[in-house]
C-alpha cells in the first residue's frame, strides 16, 4: 500500500465536517488500504482520525439512507474494527473497551437468514476474540457484560454459538474462577445448555460435551449459585452420567466421563451420586472402580513421560480416590453389603499399590531434583497421603520403602518456594545458608514480637487487676461471660496502643537456633548478655506479625486452588501438608518413626513450624494454616511421648521449643481459647519437662514467664462454678472451652500433669503462677462447688499440682494458705495437702518452722 494512500485518507478523515463526509471517508479507508500491510502506529492514527465515539455511533445506528440495507452503519463500523483490531497491540493502548456495549448487543440480536447479518456477527466475534488476546482484554470483557451475552447466545442457540463457545473456553481456561464472579445468571444458562444436551445426545457429541462442562465446573465459584434449589442442570448431569457408566466405556469415553465426575463431585460433593438422588450406590462404585483401573493401567504400564502426557485424566482419578477416602471416613454409612466392601477395598489397595510402585521407580531413579516439580508426582504424593490419613497398615512395608523419598520431594520444595518468596529466580549455591539466615531472623522477630507492650512489673498488676474484676463478675451470677480473655502475655489497651508497642525497645536475653534442611546438626548460639539488651523491633516483625509480600500472597492464594488443575504452577502447592495426618499415624510406630528420623524429618518440620508461624501471623483464619500447624503439634507430642530421650537430646526439638514458647503469647493474642493455642501451650510444658537442662542455659527469662503465664491462663480456665439452675454450685466446663470440651480435656489433664513436673525446675514458673493468680483462682472454684460435679481425675490432677506447688516454693505456698488451701483440703480431704500447707493434723495451728 502507498503512504500517499493512507495520508489521504487520514486528511479526508480529519477535515470531515459532517457525519456524511465522515461515513465517505470511512469507505475510502475500507477500499483504497489493507489492513494487513498497515503498522500499529498507522491503525492508531486511522482510529483516532475516526473517532470512537463516532463509530460507537455507527454501531448503534437503526437509521439508513434510502436504498441502502437496514443496517449498513452497522456493518461499515463492525468491518473497520475487525480490520483494524486485528492487531492486539492496538487492542491494549487505545479505548476501545468502550466499543464492547454495543458489540454484545450486536451478537446477542435476534437474527434472520441474512448474509449481512451473518457478517456482522462473525466481524463482531473477530473484535471480541481479539480482546480475550490478553488479561487486560479480558478484564474489559468481564467489566462490559460481554460474558453473560456469551452464555445467551451459547444457550439460545443463536448464529455465531460456536464461535462464542470457543471464545468462552479459551477465556475459561485464561481467567480461572474469578471469570464468573457476579456472573451466577450467565453461569446457570450455560449449564442448563450444555447439560440438557449432554442429557439428550446419545453419540460421540455426548462425551465432547462432558470436556466443557466440566471445565465450567473445575473454575466455576459455588457461591454465585443458589444451591438450595433443584435446578435443571444438575438433574440433566445425574441423568447423563447415570447413562454413561451403565453403559460399556471405550478408552475415548472414560477419560471425559470421569474428568466430567471429578469436577463435579469436586464443587457439589459425593452426596450428589449418591441415594436418594440415585436408586442405589452402584454408580459411584462403578466410578471408582473405573478410576482404579485407570490409575493401574497408566502408572504400572507407561513410562514417566507417557504418565505426564495424561496428567489431567490421572489427577481426576486422584481426586476421585481422595474424594472418597475423606467420604467413607467421615460422611454416614454408605449401606454396602459385604461383597461391595471387599470389591471397593480391593480396587482401592490395587490402585494405591500402582501409586507407590510408580513412586519407587522415581526413588529408585535418584533423581528427587528432576521430580519435585512435576504435576504428576506432586498430585501422586498428595492422594498417597490421604490414603495415609486413614490406612497405614494396608501395603505397610511398600509404604516405608518410599518414605524417604517423599521426604526428599517435600524438603526441595520447601527449599524452592522459600526462594520463591525470597524474590530469587534462580538456585543458588548458597541456598541453604539463605534459608538458615532467614529462619534466624524469623525466631529473633517471634521473641522481639513477644516482648511488647507493657514491662513485666506492669503486666502483672494489670492481669491481677483483671482477675479481681472477673472474680467479682462471677461472685455476681454472670457465668455466662466466664472469665475475660487471659492474659498471656499483656492486655492492649486499645489496637493503636498495640501497634504502638511493636515499635518499643525490650531488654532481656534472646536465643536463635540454625536449622539446616540439609540435616547437619543445629547448634544453639551463645546467650551473650552484654549484646542481647535493647533488641529493636524492626521490619522482620511488623512483616511476620502484620505483614506479607506479594510471593506469599500469591502462593496462599494458588494453594487454595485444586493441584488437580494441572495448568496451574504446582511450585506452590504446599506438599508436606497433604502429608502431616499420615506422618501423626507414622511417627506414632516405631519402624516408620526410626525412618523419618533418619532422614532427616525433624529439621524439615523445625523449618516447616516457622514457615507455618508465619503464615498464621498475617492471616490467622487460613483454616489450612491452622489445621497444618495443629497436626504438627501432634506430631511433636508423638515424640514427647514415645521418645523423650529423642526429645532430651535433639536440636531440632530443642528448637522448636523456643519457636512454641515464643509463638504462644502471639498466637494467644491473636485467638487464644482456640485448639491450635491449647495444643502448642501443652507441646511447650511437655518439652520443657523433658528438655530443663537445655533450655535453662539458653532460654531468656522473660520468654519462659510469658510462656508459662499462658499455661497457668489455660489451666485455671478450664473450670467455673455455675449454679445452672440450682440452688448449688456444680463444676462446669468454662464456655470457652465448651465447644471443643473432648479435645480440650485431654490436652488440660497433659498440661497439668507436665507443670506439676516442671514446678520444681523452673523459678520462672513461680513468677507466672503468682502473676496469673492460678492457685487462687483454682481453689475459689473448687471451694464453691463443695465437690459437686467434681470428677475424680480432675481433683486428683488439681490437688497434686496444689502440693507440688507448696511443697516445692515458699511464696505460692503462703498465697495457698491465705486464699483456702486448708478449706480446699478438707472438702477434698487431701492429707497431704494440710501436711505441706504446714497445718497440724489436730487443732489446725501452723508448724513451727
Amino acid at each position: 500500500m502507498e503512504k500517499r494512500n493512507l495520508e489521504t485518507c487520514i486528511v479526508k478523515l480529519q477535515e470531515a465536517e459532517s457525519d456524511n463526509e465522515k461515513f465517505a471517508a470511512m469507505l475510502m479507508v475500507a477500499k483504497t488500504t489493507k489492513s494487513s500491510e498497515m503498522t500499529t502506529e498507522e491503525k492508531k492514527r486511522i482510529l483516532d482520525a475516526i473517532g470512537l465515539t463516532f463509530l460507537i455511533r455507527l454501531l448503534k445506528s437503526d437509521s439508513h439512507p434510502e436504498d441502502c440495507s437496514a443496517n449498513i452503519y452497522k456493518s461499515m463500523a463492525l468491518s473497520v474494527l475487525s480490520g483494524l483490531c486485528a492487531d492486539s497491540k492496538l487492542v491494549e493502548s487505545t479505548s476501545l473497551y468502550r466499543i464492547l456495549k454495543p458489540l454484545n448487543e450486536i451478537i446477542v440480536t435476534k437474527q434472520s437468514n441474512s448474509e449481512e447479518l451473518e457478517n456482522m456477527v462473525n466481524d463482531a466475534f473477530e473484535v471480541l476474540k481479539m480482546f480475550a488476546g490478553s488479561q487486560q482484554g479480558i478484564k474489559q470483557l468481564m467489566d462490559s457484560g460481554t460474558i453473560a451475552s456469551l452464555a445467551k447466545v451459547i444457550s439460545k442457540d443463536l448464529y455465531g454459538s460456536s464461535k462464542a463457545s470457543d471464545l468462552m473456553t479459551y477465556i475459561l481456561h485464561a481467567m480461572r474462577p474469578c471469570i464468573w464472579t457476579g456472573q451466577g445468571k450467565a453461569l446457570e444458562k450455560m449449564l442448563n445448555f450444555y447439560a440438557q444436551n449432554m442429557e439428550e445426545n446419545q453419540n460421540q457429541e455426548k462425551f465432547e460435551l462432558c470436556n466443557f462442562i466440566a471445565l465450567i465446573l473445575r473454575v466455576m465459584p459455588m457461591d454465585e449459585i443458589d444451591m438450595t434449589e433443584k435446578q435443571p442442570w444438575k438433574t440433566s448431569l445425574l441423568k447423563g452420567i447415570q447413562d454413561i457408566f451403565s453403559s460399556r466405556l471405550g478408552e475415548a469415553q472414560r477419560e471425559p466421563a470421569l474428568k466430567l465426575v471429578a469436577s463435579l463431585i469436586g464443587q457439589v460433593g459425593m452426596e450428589f451420586i449418591l441415594p436418594p438422588n440415585t436408586k442405589d450406590n452402584k454408580v459411584l462404585l462403578m466410578i471408582i472402580h473405573l478410576s482404579c483401573i485407570e490409575v493401574r493401567i497408566t502408572l504400572e504400564n507407561l513410562p514417566i513421560q507417557k504418565v505426564c502426557e495424561k496428567a489431567d485424566l490421572l489427577c481426576a482419578c486422584y481426586h476421585l480416590l481422595e474424594n472418597i477416602i475423606i467420604y467413607l471416613t467421615t460422611s454416614p454409612s454408605l449401606l454396602l453389603d459385604e461383597k461391595q466392601i471387599l470389591q471397593l477395598h480391593s480396587a482401592m489397595l490395587g490402585a494405591f499399590h500402582s501409586i507407590i510402585f510408580f513412586l519407587k521407580e522415581l526413588s529408585d531413579e535418584n533423581n528427587p531434583q528432576g521430580q519435585y516439580q512435576n504435576p504428576v508426582v506432586i498430585a501422586t504424593v498428595r492422594v498417597l497421603g490421604a490414603w495415609l490419613a486413614e490406612e497405614t497398615s494396608a501395603l505397610r512395608t511398600k509404604t516405608y520403602e518410599i518414605l524417604p523419598f517423599l521426604l526428599q520431594i517435600c524438603k526441595l520444595q520447601l527449599e524452592f518456594s522459600n526462594e520463591l518468596s525470597s524474590n530469587e529466580k534462580n538456585i543458588h549455591a548458597d541456598r541453604l545458608k539463605n534459608i538458615k539466615r532467614e529462619i534466624d531472623e524469623d525466631t529473633q522477630a517471634m521473641s522481639d514480637a513477644l516482648s511488647e507492650g507493657l514491662s513485666l512489673e506492669e503486666q502483672n498488676a494489670k492481669i491481677l487487676e483483671v482477675e479481681q474484676d472477673n472474680d467479682e463478675k462471677v461472685k455476681g451470677g454472670e457465668e455466662n461471660k466466664s472469665v475475660k480473655k487471659g492474659n498471656c502475655e499483656s492486655e492492649s489497651k486499645t489496637k493503636e496502643n498495640g501497634k504502638e508497642a511493636d515499635e518499643k525497645d525490650i531488654k532481656g536475653k534472646s536465643v536463635t537456633f540454625k536449622t539446616d534442611l540439609d540435616g547437619e546438626n543445629s547448634e544453639p548460639n551463645s546467650v551473650d548478655n552484654a549484646n542481647s539488651e535493647g533488641v529493636h523491633v524492626g521490619k522482620e516483625t511488623e512483616q511476620m506479625v502484620n505483614g506479607t509480600s506479594k510471593n506469599e500472597a500469591e502462593e496462599e492464594e494458588a494453594e487454595e486452588e485444586s493441584v488437580y488443575l494441572m495448568d496451574q504452577s504446582t511450585t506452590s502447592v504446599d506438599l508436606l501438608r497433604f502429608l502431616l495426618p499420615g506422618l501423626c499415624h507414622l511417627t506414632s510406630e516405631d519402624d516408620p518413626r526410626k525412618i523419618l528420623v533418619d532422614n532427616e524429618l525433624l529439621p524439615m518440620l523445625n523449618f516447616y513450624l516457622k514457615r507455618l508461624l508465619k503464615r498464621y501471623f498475617r492471616n490467622d483464619s487460613n483454616d489450612n494454616v491452622v489445621k497444618a500447624l495443629e497436626l504438627l503439634c501432634n506430631i511433636f507430642l508423638n515424640f514427647a511421648v514415645i521418645e523423650p530421650g529423642l526429645v532430651r537430646k535433639s536440636d531440632h526439638l530443642i528448637n522448636v521449643t523456643i519457636v512454641v514458647m515464643e509463638a504462644v503469647p502471639i498466637v494467644g493474642r491473636k485467638t487464644e481459647f482456640t485448639p491450635l493455642w491449647l495444643k502448642m501451650v501443652t507441646l511447650g510444658m511437655f518439652y520443657l519437662r523433658h528438655q530443663s537442662s537445655a533450655i535453662r542455659s539458653v532460654a531468656a527469662d522473660d520468654i519462659l514467664v510469658h510462656f508459662f503465664i499462658c499455661a497457668c491462663t489455660f489451666v485455671k480456665g478450664a473450670f467455673i462454678n455455675s449454679s445452672k439452675n440450682r440452688k448449688k454450685d456444680v463444676l462446669t466446663v468454662s464456655p470457652h472451652y465448651l465447644p471443643f470440651w473432648e479435645e480440650a480435656s485431654q490436652l488440660w489433664f497433659l498440661t497439668i500433669q507436665a507443670m506439676t513436673s516442671c514446678t520444681s525446675l523452673y523459678p520462672q514458673l513461680v513468677k507466672a503462677t503468682l502473676v496469673s493468680g492460678m492457685m487462687p483462682q483454682l481453689a475459689k472454684v473448687f471451694i464453691a462447688v463443695q465437690g459437686r460435679d467434681v470428677g475424680e481425675e480432675v481433683i486428683r490432677c488439681v490437688l497434686s499440682l496444689f502440693i507440688t506447688m507448696a511443697h516445692c516454693h515458699e511464696q505460692v505456698r503462703n498465697v495457698i494458705k491465705t486464699t483456702g488451701g486448708l478449706q480446699l483440703s478438707k472438702i477434698y480431704d487431701s492429707k497431704e495437702l494440710r501436711k505441706e500447707l504446714g497445718i497440724a493434723e489436730k487443732g489446725g495451728q501452723e508448724k513451727k518452722s
